[in-house]
């Protein structure tokens, strides 16, 4: 009796390490996706489906400066 109620123990541990390890790769997965932007809708995507211009932080502090230099052009 005793020898069975150890194996199912022992089962029981086994099937709780696996779901730990499972749930640890879950997680590491799931940040990873998140970290990525692969979890919702980026800005760009989400522009374009609406059928609007999207301007990248790239292109941003080039049409300031040269909407600065226009201002300051007509001074």
């Amino acid at each position: 009796m005793l020898m069975l109620f150890c194996a199912l123990v022992d089962s029981i541990e086994a099937k709780v390490a696996a779901t730990r390890d499972k749930t640890e790769k879950l997680r590491q997965s799931i940040l990873a996706k998140a970290f990525s932007g692969q979890l919702v809708e980026t800005e760009a995507e989400i522009a374009k489906r609406e059928g609007r211009d999207y301007e990248t932080a790239e292109i941003l502090p080039e049409r300031i400066k040269a909407e600065k230099g226009k201002k300051d052009m007509k001074k």
